[in-house]
């Protein structure tokens, strides 16, 4: 009567456990990719550096089903500006390690050229964000654990000053 229980028990905590390791990962890789976009500023090819730093973390095999937002956040809020946002998705088939929009299925608003990295005393540095999200499907499919659930996180980052006003 207690073996069924103890079953459950530990077939939980494995599940919550995988989940968990997954939302650490989630989150260590969103903090290093808002550090680097907070190092690059506004150079060509800061986003493709952010992707970079993700494909690093996750490597290449492990990104297929991760969206990658990378936006201008607000300072009250912190969440994205409207109109502000790079939407990242591996094509089926792409290679991670590219930056090619034919690996890629890439939406951007806000190029990396436009963010602000000078300090004035009428102008402050923009604030970049980086959100992965990501679904987990369950390892044991037993009956509380069936399907899949939907895994974010989000790290935000002031840009660097490159120069003063």
């Amino acid at each position: 009567m207690v073996f069924p229980l103890l079953i459950l028990l530990m077939v939980s905590i494995l599940e919550l456990g995988l989940v968990f390791k997954e939302l650490l990962t989630l989150s260590f890789t969103a903090r290093d990719a808002a550090r680097v976009g907070s190092l690059a500023g506004n150079d060509p090819d800061a986003d493709c550096d952010i992707i970079q730093s993700i494909v690093a973390a996750f490597g290449p095999a492990d990104l297929d089903g991760v969206d990658i937002r990378i936006f201008k956040a607000s300072e009250a809020t912190g969440n994205p500006v409207l109109g502000s946002v790079n939407t990242w998705s591996l094509n089926p088939g792409g290679d991670p390690v590219t930056c090619n929009p034919i690996d890629w299925s890439i939406s951007e608003t806000w190029p990396s050229t436009s963010r602000q990295v000078t300090v004035g005393a009428t102008t402050e540095l923009d604030i970049i964000g980086v959100s992965l999200d990501t679904t987990h499907t369950w390892v044991t499919g037993l009956p509380p654990w069936r399907g899949t659930i939907g895994v974010s996180r989000t790290a935000l980052q002031r840009l660097e000053p490159e120069a003063f006003e």
